[in-house]
């Protein structure tokens, strides 16, 4: 959901105008109440309980009668209203106030309600914990799956809580037994902390499928978490070596130094450690050189880099991977090949190539300063001898 304003304090602010609007305007300020709340992701809304209880105002000043409003009791849009301003007293500061506002929610059908009884498993007031839990477990049937699924990340935020563990244990139940369908809907969510936390979810029981789908995401981030449960020692072999080609294959190299290592761990993992040898990162290279050197193998280098070059055509990649070893490694005797790349069509293998020759002659750049200074790319005119080109 994309929410106005910079960051989620348009939230509270938007909350905040309405408290101090009630006493001139009590229904209206009700009905926008409903308004702000009923667009609130789960993660928005643990941040807006905590930043509400901060402030020094709220419902407790206008009375419980603000909880029915001033509309006729079988006004279909007053009870909805009231089930905001109940969901609002909910967080209060005061203990009165949210007993009131629990037992108010625990009598509506409107599934709005789930969340906020979801945050008072943990209340420290004892008769509000008792209602919240008892409201919530009697919640827990597959016609709820969905919305719970929709509400994980603000579930995984309340795993750490003290109190809320055995109804939040109910919970976890539900959703293994009658989630798995609502769980891999949720994984193709556009709200990214629902995917996320759905696929921790699916991890627990089919982890190659849900870190093969995480990979798929545009998600740094979910690719990290993927990438350590890809590694994880509570994987079978079989399954690491499923998910290992997807950390090979990203674009992080954090994420393929992660790999390395897991295979370099591995009895039957020689094969994908000499490949990263040639990985265009520098910290890989190195790695997968210093595990071979550990087995023994100390005649590789920097042989296979002059072989990975000998061909007419060179993919990008092993390219750069092998020109970095070079600049490590080679020698003299390297430059003639070096000089070919320094033409070549991609900027970042002519930059690698330009700065492997910086480090292996230095006297063969300032020789070609003219054509260096005329490349059409920063990354690689940065290899000037002397001060940067502007």
């Amino acid at each position: 959901m994309t929410v106005p304003g910079v960051g989620w304090s348009w939230l509270l602010d938007d909350v905040s105008r309405v408290i101090l609007s009630w006493d001139e305007e009590p229904a209206q300020a009700a009905r926008r109440l409903d308004d702000v709340l009923r667009r609130v992701t789960p993660h928005e809304l643990i941040r807006l309980e905590s930043g509400y209880r901060s402030r020094r105002y709220g419902l407790g000043a206008l009375g419980l009668g603000a909880l029915a409003g001033d509309q006729a009791p079988d006004d279909a849009t007053a009870e909805r209203h009231g089930t905001a301003v109940a969901a609002l007293m909910s967080f209060d500061r005061s203990g009165y106030l949210r007993e009131a506002g629990v037992a108010r929610l625990t009598g509506t059908e409107d599934p709005f309600a789930i969340p906020f009884l979801l945050l008072r498993l943990n209340d420290p007031v004892e008769e509000v914990r008792v209602l919240a839990q008892g409201a919530v477990a009697a919640r827990l049937g597959p016609e709820h799956v969905e919305l719970l699924v929709r509400l994980l990340p603000l579930i995984d935020g309340l795993r750490g809580r003290r109190r809320a563990g055995r109804v939040l244990a109910a919970v976890e139940d539900l959703l293994h037994r009658a989630g798995t369908d609502a769980l891999w809907q949720g994984a193709r969510s556009n709200d990214p902390l629902v995917r996320g936390s759905c696929l921790r979810w699916l991890a627990r029981t089919d982890p190659v499928a849900a870190v093969g789908t995480a990979f798929t995401a545009r998600d740094p981030a979910l690719w990290q978490w993927a990438a350590r449960t890809a590694t994880s020692s509570r994987l079978t072999p079989a399954e690491q070596d499923a998910l290992l080609p997807f950390l090979e294959g990203s674009s992080s190299p954090r994420i393929r130094l992660r790999a390395l290592r897991a295979r370099a761990r591995g009895p039957h993992g020689e094969a994908h450690v000499r490949r990263a040898v040639l990985d265009p990162d520098a910290r890989i290279r190195y790695h997968a050189r210093a595990t071979l050197y550990a087995r023994g193998h100390t005649d590789l280098a920097p042989q296979v880099y002059r072989d990975a070059l000998a061909p007419a055509s060179v993919p990008d990649a092993t390219a750069i991977g092998a020109l970095g070893g070079l600049s490590d490694l080679g020698g003299a005797c390297d430059v003639p090949r070096i000089l070919d790349f320094t033409a070549h069509p991609r900027a970042r293998v002519r930059a690698e190539a330009w700065r492997a020759l910086s480090i292996l002659d230095p006297r063969e750049v300032s020789r070609r300063a003219d054509r260096l200074a005329a490349d059409p790319s920063n990354k690689v005119r940065r290899h000037l001898p002397g001060p940067r080109a502007e």
